[in-house]
């Protein structure tokens, strides 16, 4: 079994961080990639994955949301390029330095859907935040070519559009086809676009949106998922399964490792196979994107 995306190093996961993974073991939990998304909280994420090597790998990528919340959330309006080439500069140097250490580049990609709730800016301010956004994600997909490691991609488009997630599948066509590999994070996007992704040779992360009452267009999308792409995340501590969620006992809902389990017997149900099939099909899938030699 294992969690394709999660944040470890965010609360309430990280003030539980032994229990959290130690939960995922004992229920046959193997790996979990943990994502650092931005400069405050890559040393954390780094730190967690070094203490809990047998079982955690580390992705570390700048959000796309990143951009917008370290300038103009903070007040800056003048030269959005420049504070975010250095914001991508020190990253790259991280990146450099730490690359043995991580299994993959993500959290990256592009974001549309925060964007458009800023009611407050202009729309040449949202204009260049995409643009930095862009600029950003094709740095960050030539570092994974770089060091020849997969990616996690996120790809949020604001509601009732398809733009965001066809400009990710057309950067990450132009910058290598056939050359980078990974994952769609917590797909929600149309069947059209995930023929595309799955065309560029990449899988797609399926979380607890699957056992929501409003999940049928994503139980949709993985009915229409080959097993061999498909991969299971929480995107912890977001997104807790419906269980918990419904659950007036448990106080802090929050996602963590262990849920995979829910969702992936939700998943064996939707797709009509069993469930330790998918578990094994799936968790082969992990391993040769994230993880290539098993752990004994």
């Amino acid at each position: 079994m294992h969690d394709s995306h999660i944040h470890l190093a965010l609360e309430p996961l990280k003030s539980n961080i032994s229990d959290v993974v130690n939960s995922f073991i004992k229920d046959n939990g193997i790996y979990i990639l943990t994502q650092g998304t931005d400069l405050l909280d890559f040393n954390e994420t780094l730190e967690i994955g070094l203490k809990y090597n047998q079982t955690v790998q580390v992705a570390l990528g700048l959000h796309p949301t990143y951009f917008e919340e370290s300038t103009i959330q903070k007040g800056y309006f003048k030269n959005l390029y420049e504070k975010s080439l250095k914001h991508l500069d020190e990253f790259e140097s991280l990146v450099r330095t730490s690359h043995k250490l991580i299994s993959a580049i993500g959290e990256t990609g592009l974001d549309y859907h925060q964007l458009s709730l800023n009611k407050t800016i202009s729309a040449d301010i949202k204009a260049q935040i995409i643009e930095i956004q862009k600029l950003g994600f094709r740095k960050q997909l030539n570092l994974a070519k770089e060091y020849n490691l997969p990616l996690s991609i996120h790809a949020r488009d604001e509601n009732g559009s398809s733009r965001c997630v066809q400009d990710v599948i057309q950067i990450v066509a132009e910058e290598g086809r056939g050359l980078l590999r990974g994952s769609f994070h917590s797909y929600t996007g149309n069947l059209k676009s995930l023929t595309d992704i799955l065309d560029l040779g990449f899988h797609i992360g399926f979380n607890a949106i699957i056992t929501y009452k409003s999940g049928e267009d994503v139980r949709e999308i993985l009915r229409n998922t080959p097993t061999d792409r498909i991969l299971f995340e929480t995107d912890g501590p977001f997104l807790p399964p419906q269980s918990v969620r419904k659950n007036k006992k448990i106080k802090e809902k929050f996602a963590q490792p262990s849920h995979i389990r829910e969702i992936l017997n939700t998943a064996a149900e939707i797709k009509k196979i069993d469930p330790k099939d998918l578990e094994k099909i799936t968790d082969e899938n992990y391993q040769s994107l994230f993880a290539p030699t098993p752990q004994s």
